[in-house]
C-alpha cells in the first residue's frame, strides 16, 4: 500500500508538470500530510517530530537549490514530501541520484539543440520531476529488492 501511495504521488506529479508546467501544491501538501500522518501512527508523536525534522532538513537543502535555480519550487515541495514519506536519508539519496540524471538530460538537451543548430534564448529547461521518478526507480530496484 505504501508503495502505491509513493507510486500515485510520483506519477501525478511529473503528469501534472508535463501538462501544466507545475506541480500543484496541493498534491505535495497531500503527500507530505500523508508521511506525518503515517510517522505519527508507527512511532506516535516522537515519528512525527522525526519526520518534521527530516522535512525542515530537505527543506533547507532544496531551499537553496531553488535559490541557485537548479530547481524549482514544486520540485523542492516534491522532495520534501519525499522526505515525510521515505525519511531524510532516502530523499537525500534520490535528490543526489535526480541530480545527476538532470545533469545529463540537460546536457542531451544541449547536445541536441547543437546538432540541429537551434539558437535557444534562455536556458535549457527540464522537468525536474522526471529525475525525481527514475531516481526513486532506481532507488528502489537497488535497495528495496
Amino acid at each position: 500500500m505504501f508503495a502505491v501511495l509513493i507510486a500515485c504521488l510520483l506519477t501525478t506529479s511529473v503528469t501534472a508538470d508535463l501538462m501544466t508546467d507545475k506541480i500543484p501544491n496541493a498534491l505535495t501538501l497531500t503527500g507530505l500530510t500523508a508521511g506525518m500522518l503515517i510517522a505519527l501512527e508507527r512511532a506516535g508523536p516522537s515519528g512525527l517530530i522525526g519526520v518534521m525534522k527530516d522535512v525542515v532538513l530537505m527543506f533547507l537543502v532544496t531551499f537553496l537549490l531553488f535559490r541557485l535555480r537548479a530547481l524549482r519550487g514544486g520540485d523542492g515541495k516534491l522532495l520534501c514530501a519525499l522526505a515525510a514519506l521515505l525519511g531524510l536519508q532516502t530523499a537525500a539519496t534520490i535528490l543526489l541520484y535526480s541530480l545527476f540524471l538532470a545533469v545529463m538530460i540537460g546536457a542531451g538537451k544541449i547536445l541536441r539543440e547543437t546538432k540541429q543548430k537551434r539558437k535557444r534564448k534562455g536556458p535549457t529547461g527540464i522537468h525536474y520531476s522526471i529525475p525525481i521518478l527514475c531516481s526513486v526507480i532506481i532507488y528502489g530496484v537497488r535497495y528495496w529488492m
